[in-house]
């Protein structure tokens, strides 16, 4: 897989555009691409992908790449099929029923719970016959409850394996079951997940406009979907360069009123809170505060190892951004990739420092590492 710097220099090739004609484009400088397209800095912003994506009139995948060479081959052959299973049903409830409604319910619980836990392999192989036999049961509203969920841990695992327009079909699904049942705090919840599906594929302003739709329907005791909702709004202020201190410190305000932090899988609280705003300091541009936050956060407190996984992913972005000792950003990716290997691998933001550091890492024991990440990102078969 290639980095992002060769691969934007790449698609301007492509587009035949010189370095001037990217930066009349985009609005960054001839020298910040000059170093993007030469690895010399990692790009540290999604707004940074976004602007570049548009400006080569592509989209952010074609930038980011769909993993492919270095995803889970056991996870990832489950995307036929979950394809399929959304591809071939719809909720006109005119299928005969399969399987027990009652193990369904708690299969889907077990399949959420799983995917929080990064075991994609599982999950991926357990979603497909999940999908396709909850379609069965959608006249009755507990079904249709469980598919809002299956659909979105089916938007999030598909997602997190690069396949972004089908996260968005399984999204799109659950908010059409939420629709049927009719209930707001169901559609709210959809909602979300569809604001999720289109973040992978840089539709932010549009994902800001459906947290925002959602907002208003949310009922007041649903305080984990108007909290995560309410996050949302933030972040994608943040990404399109606007002010999201007033929805951060709102969904603070909520997070002291939630007694399990994990309902609707959404785990919201004061901990997810945190992380949310080390994120959006990040896309800031603000990698001193955002070092501030994440030495007050205590992971134990994230307790969910995909959300963990996150959390050590952005402390290390901070980190590299305010230049700490290479070995201490290298010590937190490689802890990263110990508890979520795909979640890891595969987040542009790591494989950009990972690039960087393969140059100007001195320190054998640290380069030793740097290349062993590089080599398990497929960076070093294009070196």
């Amino acid at each position: 897989m290639d980095s992002i710097g060769r691969t934007i220099r790449r698609l301007r090739r492509w587009r035949d555009l010189t370095l001037d004609e990217l930066a009349g484009l985009s609005g960054f400088t001839k020298g910040y691409l000059s170093q993007i397209e030469n690895e010399k800095v990692a790009i540290d912003k999604r707004s940074t992908l976004i602007k570049i994506a548009g400006a080569l009139r592509v989209s952010l995948s074609d930038i980011t790449g769909d993993g492919l060479e270095i995803r889970d081959p056991q996870a990832d052959t489950a995307i036929p099929a979950i394809r399929d299973a959304l591809l071939s049903t719809d909720l006109d409830g005119t299928e005969a029923q399969s399987g027990d409604l009652a193990e369904l319910l708690s299969e889907t619980q077990l399949v959420a719970a799983l995917r929080q836990a990064n075991q994609d392999a599982e999950v991926g192989e357990r979603l497909p016959e999940l999908l396709l036999a909850l379609h069965t049961h959608v006249e009755k509203p507990e079904a249709l409850r469980s598919l809002v969920t299956a659909t979105h841990t089916t938007a999030l695992l598909t997602k997190g394996l690069g396949a972004f327009e089908l996260a968005w079909i399984a999204a799109d699904r659950g908010h059409d079951a939420a629709i049927k049942l009719g209930e707001p705090g169901w559609i709210a919840l959809a909602e979300f997940a569809r604001t999720q599906a289109l973040s992978g594929l840089g539709a932010h302003k549009r994902a800001g406009k459906l947290a925002e739709r959602a907002l208003e329907i949310v009922p007041a005791d649903a305080i984990d979907v108007r909290g995560a909702l309410t996050l949302t709004t933030g972040y994608t202020e943040s990404v399109l360069g606007g002010d999201s201190s007033a929805a951060l410190e709102e969904a603070a305000g909520l997070a002291r009123y939630v007694e399990f932090g994990n309902k609707n899988f959404l785990l919201f609280g004061p901990a997810n809170v945190l992380l949310w705003q080390i994120s959006v300091e990040l896309e800031n541009g603000d990698h001193g505060r955002a070092a501030q936050l994440a030495a007050t956060m205590n992971p134990a407190d994230l307790t969910i190892d995909s959300r963990r996984t996150t959390f050590l992913i952005e402390h290390a972005r901070a980190l590299y951004g305010i230049r700490r000792p290479d070995e201490e950003v290298v010590a937190l990716l490689l802890q990263a990739e110990k508890l979520g290997h795909i979640r890891t691998r595969t987040n542009s933001f790591v494989r950009d420092i990972v690039t960087t550091l393969l140059d100007r890492v001195r320190r054998e024991s640290v380069a030793r590492d740097v290349r062993g990440l590089a080599d398990r990102m497929g960076l070093l078969k294009t070196a």
